[in-house]
């Protein structure tokens, strides 16, 4: 800790003597989709981070994974490199208990929550990302259990043509191209990048492509808004899901697409009606062999050979795994606009379905798997139905926003959740907020019905649910911004794969019941201008410290207890001489739990450990390069079990823009 206050010191003093600047420059109010209710940033209650697009491409992130991980309450546990897979969690929660929105539409995948970051979306088709810490049930519905995410994709700005080049150690490659056209009524924005390596290490290769294009109407009957995307991932999974079988491979292919709909005004109407689908392909060997063989403590592909066979015992292999689900949903938002209150009612529909052949129940027609010689044996669907309301009164010192959600599932039926938001200006300056509001969470297709060699799941889970209690201090002036929250999160018939400890298998249970107490603050400066020479445009420093305790009995827990208990973040860009910028990202953090190695036959805690990212740009008219380095102090680290993150990774790159106007 010494040294953690060592390095904090020289910061916060820098940080400190920038509030002698007097120039400021007015920012432009966003009007937030994280809410039921019209409302303005400045107006929200709740602690609602924002990355806009300029602080998007000043920063040190490649990737979303790297963006988001910045952040004080998120935690992304990666098993590879790019934005290849990671598991998103928030405010000490599972990776299952953050919702993903693109536009305002659910990106979480009913199969499991590790598909969750497959986006179609990469950081040049992002406008802006709300960070909405915290429950959002009442205002998403099931699934925002401890926070939400809502990623907002770039309209057309100017008419012009962006083009991108990368490479990197490990034989990394990327190449981009965005367009935008059209005129103020109809206007266009498509982007597509992909992305490969050899992999740092073996079985850690990697190709992916993501493309998205959005098109927008303004006529008189409202602003029309239709977005489409796909993500292709195919990645070496080297010990992604267990030790004792490397040479994993999956393959994903999402897409989506949504129609939008919105006609402003005092009395305002939102409605979408979206598709998903995402397929997986597992293969727990490489190449899918006929038959593996167990050396040590792994296994291995064999071959089909009768006399090594029956002298090592190879195993026969069962196949490949495979996984389609499709959510299909319709959503409408009717708001009024008042002097005083604003209000809102709201009308969800989700179905949600899967085909596959582990997953589900055993259905009595098997349907093909397209391009594939196998057969989806298994499938389940369920339907969901959200009811939201929301009343808002906006004083000039006083804000009180109180909603709830009323949830159907043909699974599970009714449930009803209250809450309350309430927030008081003690000047221009400061506000005190405190909140209460209630969390639901549906079980995954693979807490329900994954069987495996170590696990057992539970057909008859229920939801988890939780209620938190929040209060805290908001503070802005000028450029600065800062907040302090504290909260109390009780979750009930909490979802975990749970161990007793005479048994090796890991079954899915209601069982766990986890408190959780939290506290976050930060403390950021931004202005839009070019400042002095050194002099950071933008800078921000935050901490977050968590404690879960549960109760279980006689279990080991797989990942109630699997968390970041403590982490720093500091970051800042910097206005260098000769057109040059460079931004960084400097991040501490200490880890609840270990990993089992079964090598050595004990559990390994996860040690605490500094992050460092960087990019050093060179912009000139059209032009602008860059170079990068990941992981710059070469700190040797694993986020999941005993998945090793490579080291300093070392890429370069350019940037390319026409414009038509």
């Amino acid at each position: 800790m010494k040294n953690i206050i060592t390095i904090l010191l020289p910061f916060l003093m820098f940080t400190t003597s920038l509030h002698a600047r007097q120039d400021t420059i007015q920012m432009k109010e966003i009007e937030i989709t994280s809410s039921r209710i019209p409302q303005l940033y400045s107006e929200n209650i709740r602690i609602l981070h924002i990355i806009d697009r300029a602080g998007i491409e000043s920063g040190s992130a490649s990737t979303l994974s790297d963006l988001l991980s910045a952040l004080p309450s998120v935690d992304i546990r990666q098993r590879g490199t790019a934005g290849v897979q990671g598991d998103l969690s928030m405010r000490g929660g599972t990776f299952e208990q953050t919702m993903i929105l693109i536009d305002g539409v659910q990106m979480n995948d009913p199969q499991t929550g590790h598909h969750s970051l497959s986006l179609p979306v990469d950081l040049d088709a992002i406008e802006r990302i709300e960070i909405l810490e915290g429950p959002g049930s009442r205002i998403f519905g099931p699934n925002a259990f401890s926070g939400a995410i809502n990623i907002i994709t770039r309209k057309q700005g100017q008419n012009k043509l962006k083009v991108g080049l990368g490479a990197g150690e490990y034989g990394l490659n990327d190449q981009s191209i965005g367009l935008s056209i059209g005129q103020k009524r109809l206007s266009n924005h498509t982007q597509v990048s992909r992305s490969s390596s050899q992999g740092y290490i073996s079985n850690t290769d990697f190709n992916q492509l993501q493309l998205m294009s959005r098109f927008d109407l303004i006529n008189k009957l409202g602003s029309w808004s239709l977005m489409g995307g796909l993500a292709d991932k195919a990645f070496g999974a080297y010990k992604f899901y267990s030790g004792t079988y490397p040479w994993q491979f999956e393959q994903l292919n999402t897409r989506m697409a949504n129609l939008s709909y919105a006609l402003p005004g005092k009395a305002s109407v939102k409605a979408n009606a979206y598709w998903r689908r995402n397929n997986d392909r597992f293969e727990l060997f490489r190449e899918g062999p006929d038959w593996y063989v167990k050396q040590g403590d792994v296994y291995i592909r064999g071959t089909d050979t009768a006399g090594f066979r029956t002298a090592a015992g190879l195993i026969p292999y069962a196949g490949h795994n495979y996984h389609r689900t499709d959510v299909f949903g319709i959503e409408t938002n009717l708001s009024h606009n008042g002097r005083f209150s604003r209000s809102a009612v709201g009308v969800t529909w989700r179905s949600e379905h899967i085909l596959s052949n582990v997953l589900g129940e055993k259905r009595d027609h098997p349907k093909p798997v397209n391009n594939e010689n196998a057969l989806f044996t298994y499938g389940k669907s369920r339907d969901n139905l959200n009811v939201f309301a929301e009343y808002g009164i906006f004083a000039r010192k006083l804000s009180v926003s109180a909603g709830m959600l009323a949830y159907w599932s043909s699974a599970y039926g009714w449930y009803v959740h209250p809450g309350l938001d309430a927030g008081f200006a003690l000047n221009t300056h400061w506000r005190i907020f405190a909140s209460a509001n209630p969390s639901l969470r549906l079980p995954t297709f693979t807490d329900l019905y994954y069987k495996g060699p170590v696990n057992q799941a539970n057909p008859d889970l229920k939801p988890e649910n939780s209620m938190t209690w929040e209060s805290g201090l908001k503070f802005k002036r000028k450029q600065f911004s800062s907040s302090l929250a504290l909260f109390l999160r009780d979750g009930k018939n909490i979802i975990d794969w749970v161990r007793p400890s005479d048994s090796v298998k890991w079954i899915s249970m209601n069982h766990t019941e986890v408190r959780t107490v939290g506290a976050e603050w930060q403390l950021s400066y931004s202005e839009n201008a070019p400042g002095k020479l050194f002099v950071p445009q933008r800078a921000g420093i935050a901490l977050a410290y968590y404690d879960n305790s549960k109760q279980s009995g006689d279990f080991q827990s797989a990942y109630a207890l699997d968390y970041v208990k403590f982490k720093i973040s500091l970051g800042a860009t910097h206005r260098l001489p000769a057109q040059l910028s460079l931004a960084w990202n400097l991040t501490y953090r200490e880890r609840e739990g270990g990993w089992y190695d079964a090598a050595l036959k004990q559990t390994i805690a996860y040690e605490a450990l500094w992050l460092l990212d960087a990019r050093l740009s060179w912009s000139l008219k059209r032009w602008k390069v860059f170079a990068s380095a990941s992981n710059l102090l070469n700190t040797p680290f694993v986020d999941i079990a005993n998945v090793q993150m490579p080291g300093r990774w070392v890429s370069a790159g350019l940037t390319y823009e026409i414009n038509f106007e």
